[in-house]
Formats: C-alpha cells, structure tokens, sequence
C-alpha cells in the first residue's frame, strides 16, 4: 500500500527533527601533536641500528676491542637475523641482540643492569655505530658470511671454550675473539673425538673438584666418628657410674 503523500511528510519531519548522534570530540587537551619529522623517518630502522650498536659496543667496543673484531661481531649478529631462527630471537636485529632463553641473554650484555648497559657516547660508541650502519647498509665487507658464534678464550669459563672447541668449527680470529661457525655432520664427529688443551684442563678441574669434595666428606666423616664414640663413651661412662651406685 502506497504512502499518502501528507504521511510520507509526517515521517520525514519526524527524521529531521530526531537529535543526531553525539560525536566525541577530544578536548583541546587531549590532542597529541605529531612532530612533522616522524613522516619522513624511519623509525624501525633507526631501532635496529641502535640495537645493532648498542650489542657491538658492550660486547667490544666499550673494552677497546679492534675495528675487524667488532665487524666480525656485526657480521655475526647480521647472520642470525637473517637465518630468522626463534632459537636466536627471530628475523630483528633488536630481537636477536635481547634474546633471552631461560633466564640467560644471548649476549651477555643485555642481562646488565639498564644503567650498566648504557651508553654515555664518545669516539668508541661512534665507531661501533659507523660498523653498524655498515652491516645494515650491506658495506661490511671482508668477514665470512658462515661466522654465527664467537667467543673470547680470555674471558670465557673453561667449560664453554670446551663446548666451543668440541661444537664448532673455527673460521677467523679477530682482535681478542674467536669466530666460528655451524659444522657438518662428519666435521662434529670428528670435533667430538678430537682433544683439546681446553677441554683436558676442564676435565681434570672437574677431577680435582671431586677429589677435593672427598676429601672433605671424609675429613667430615671422621670428626663426625669421633663425636659419636665420644658420646658412647660418655653414655657408657654414666651407665657404669649408675650401677656402682
């Protein structure tokens, strides 16, 4: 049935005369102003350079470590990121250097207290920034695109520079570090057979370690005896005197 045409009027005026919607209009304020700049930056890439720098500066730079070591070091960090593997933080550099597994950073530094970890600037945070940008541009030329791993023999608990020689395979040393990387099949038999100065020291740490904790359980043993037959001594003394009574 058709509208009469005074009903169809009736309606719209009815429409037009309802109050509209409220649309929220933020107060003064409450508006955030957008620096201008942000449009133009790259704000990821700028993270991940910092990120980047930041790793290379803590793990050599800050202790005077060489310009080859710290590229060698970018080279490395650059790697995991690119193999994209959850075991090292994933495809970021960011995620790659505060990767933590159960408690333990992947580079020791990112487990420093914030104010320990840090920078304050200077020529060395410069150059480790300069190596950085290097390795994210693609201009770090010269280390092994294989190098994943590093370690500096000096600094590192004798049962890690075992697992390092038993688990990898050397590729370049550079500054104070030790580059390595993954090894094939045959290459970790033949690491796992193999001996090793660092391993044969560790091993007979461990040795000594026994040794010593023997003797002193023995040591413990003994002085226990003694207390104890002293106290039996002690018992049968005061039993004896009762039955004299």
């Amino acid at each position: 049935m058709r509208l009469s045409l005074i009903t169809a009027v009736a309606i719209v005026g009815t429409l037009w005369s309802a109050p509209a919607p409220a649309v929220h209009v933020p107060d003064e304020g409450m508006r955030l102003e957008l620096d201008p700049s942000l449009a133009t930056r790259d704000i990821v890439a700028e993270s991940e350079l910092y990120c980047m720098t930041l790793a290379l500066f803590f793990e050599g730079g800050s202790t005077g470590e060489s310009e080859e070591g710290q590229r060698h070091m970018g080279r490395v960090i650059g790697e995991r990121a690119r193999a994209n593997r959850r075991i090292w933080g994933g495809p970021t550099i960011c995620g790659v250097v505060f990767h933590q597994a159960k408690g333990v950073c992947q580079f020791s530094f990112a487990c420093l207290p914030r104010a320990r970890r840090t920078a304050r600037g200077g020529a060395r945070w410069q150059m480790s920034a300069a190596i950085a940008r290097d390795e994210l541009d693609g201009r770090n030329n010269g280390p092994d695109e294989l190098i994943r791993y590093y370690m500096n023999p000096e600094l590192t608990p004798l049962r890690n520079v075992c697992r390092f020689r038993r688990e990898f395979v050397p590729v370049v040393k550079a500054g104070r570090h030790e580059f390595f990387r993954e090894p094939t099949a045959a290459e970790l038999k033949a690491l796992s057979r193999a001996e090793f100065d660092a391993c044969t020291r560790y091993e007979a740490s461990l040795k000594a370690k026994k040794s010593k904790a023997k003797k002193k359980m023995a040591k413990s043993g003994k002085a226990k005896g003694k207390v104890v037959a002293a106290r039996t001594k002690k018992v049968a003394r005061t039993k004896l005197a009762r039955l004299k009574k």
